[in-house]
């Protein structure tokens, strides 16, 4: 019996089922919670979609998505007995109609039984209102429980964001909203927090006034694909700085709360995005697009769209004084490898060829923390380098994907891996400071060859501080 095992009736509702991400990620992840006999007897998955599709047709496309995207082949058992819980509705997202509809159609499957609600908006933001208003008008009464699914972008900027915000609190409590950043789902990611808070000596000089620098990198070797269209409008900035890596900048630099909740550890993680310093000038801010980026169908002529970025920041707050904080996350690139690296001081009298400690987090491509140090032997007048390694993949029972992971902890009302808005207004204020600089023109957009190590100009973010890049091995 699982810890986390769902026990009420509930129905999930997929808005954008026949869209790419329902296809890629969410289907499998539904089948993964399944495989695991997580689900109650009593529960249904329906697909909500502009696209005209029959039971038949969607559970068939649901089965394919299972198939192409889980990694291994399903025990097919289980996955028909999954489908046997799968319906399809055809509706507008913009048609209060439509929701009146579906409303009924809902009641009929649930056999008017009262099931928790589970909302996921897997569509574009700008679909969100139409959605919202009229799931506000449909729903039986205040008291429903109805929990609404949002995955990020979260506006285009704080504006936005904050008008998000007071749209949906119009029609719906904040305890019912679960804002999603799918990189809080990876087991790899959580470690970050669960590491720091069942280990004191861990936590203990993961502090300020030991740490030299911290470089977090987030590279990846496609480009854009077939992202253009979103991605001529958002930029690597918005897309990945905003979300992904300022909350694992959060997660590093945060005070541990005494409580593992929800509140205690939105309220930590915001305390250190507002305390985020960004210069966010061209001193401190390096851009970069692939050389073939321009090349791709519907780009823009001239497009200054950047696809790396890397910034420098610094916090704060007393204890981080002087302390500066590297992001740099970019596409088309020679590896794609994702990790944290934290260096800290070394001793006054300690010579400059002596290597500093260092603790690595490494999320992609094999999830593991590394402590490196050094000794050294004195006969031989040379350094030993000593690395300890372990891995923090979550290889056993129990395990699920990222997207498995929270859709499964918002069934069970567990808001642990879930974003604030708070949080969310906190980094746009650092995003929006870059994104200003780069529509003035203070930050230019460098070109880079395919399959490179990024742009040169990189380095002088670390050089200015006698820094450099920690470059882990393929």
């Amino acid at each position: 019996m699982h810890a986390r095992n769902i026990e009420k009736p509930f129905i999930l509702t997929i808005y954008g089922a026949s869209g790419d991400l329902a296809y890629l990620k969410l289907f499998s992840s539904i089948y993964a919670i399944a495989e695991q006999k997580r689900f109650p007897k009593d529960y249904h998955i329906v697909g909500f979609g502009r696209t005209s599709l029959s039971k038949k047709e969607f559970r068939a496309r649901f089965e394919k998505g299972v198939r192409d995207n889980l990694g291994y082949a399903p025990r097919e058992k289980v996955l028909q007995s999954l489908l046997r819980h799968v319906s399809y509705f055809h509706g507008e997202y913009n048609n209060l109609e439509s929701f009146r509809q579906y409303k009924s159609f809902r009641n009929e499957l649930c056999a008017s039984k009262p099931h928790t609600r589970i909302e996921y908006f897997s569509v574009p933001p700008a679909l969100f209102g139409d959605i919202v208003k009229n799931l506000a008008a449909t729903k039986k009464s205040k008291k429903e429980d109805i929990r609404l699914i949002m995955e990020k972008p979260f506006g285009r900027d704080k504006a936005s964001a904050q008008q998000l915000f007071h749209f949906v609190s119009q029609y719906f409590s904040e305890d019912q909203f679960y804002l999603l950043d799918h990189y809080l789902g990876k087991s790899s990611v959580q470690s970050i927090l669960n590491m720091r808070h069942t280990n004191r000596i861990l936590s203990n000089i993961m502090r300020g006034e030991e740490i030299a620098n911290i470089q977090i990198t987030a590279f990846e070797t496609t480009g854009v694909e077939n992202r253009i269209d979103y991605f001529e409008e958002t930029g690597i900035v918005r897309d990945f700085i905003q979300s992904h890596l300022l909350q694992i900048f959060a997660l590093v630099t945060m005070n541990i709360p005494n409580h593992h909740e929800a509140d205690s550890l939105q309220r930590e993680k915001m305390a250190m995005l507002e305390a985020a310093d960004c210069m966010c000038d061209g001193a401190n801010v390096v851009l970069g697009q692939y050389k073939s980026y321009r090349k791709q169908k519907k780009v823009k002529r001239g497009s200054k769209t950047e696809t790396f970025a890397a910034v420098r920041l610094l916090i704060d707050k007393q204890d981080w004084h002087g302390v500066p904080i590297y992001i740099r996350t970019g596409k088309k690139l020679k590896k794609k490898s994702t990790y944290v690296v934290i260096e800290f001081k070394k001793f006054p009298f300690q010579s400059d060829k002596e290597t500093p400690n260092r603790i690595i987090i490494e999320f992609f491509p094999f999830p593991k923390i590394t402590l490196q140090m050094i000794n050294f032997q004195e006969g031989i007048d040379t350094y030993q380098h000593l690395n300890a390694s372990a891995s923090i993949a979550c290889d056993i029972e129990g395990c699920l994907p990222e997207h498995a992971d929270l859709i499964l902890d918002a069934i069970n009302k567990q808001k642990l891996h879930f974003l604030s808005f708070g949080e969310i207004m906190a980094s746009w204020d650092v995003v929006d400071e870059i994104a200003d600089n780069i529509e003035q023109g203070h930050i230019s957009v460098t070109p880079y060859a395919d399959h490179s190590n990024g742009p040169a100009k990189q380095h002088m973010l670390t050089n200015k501080d006698g820094f450099e890049w920690v470059e882990l091995p393929r």
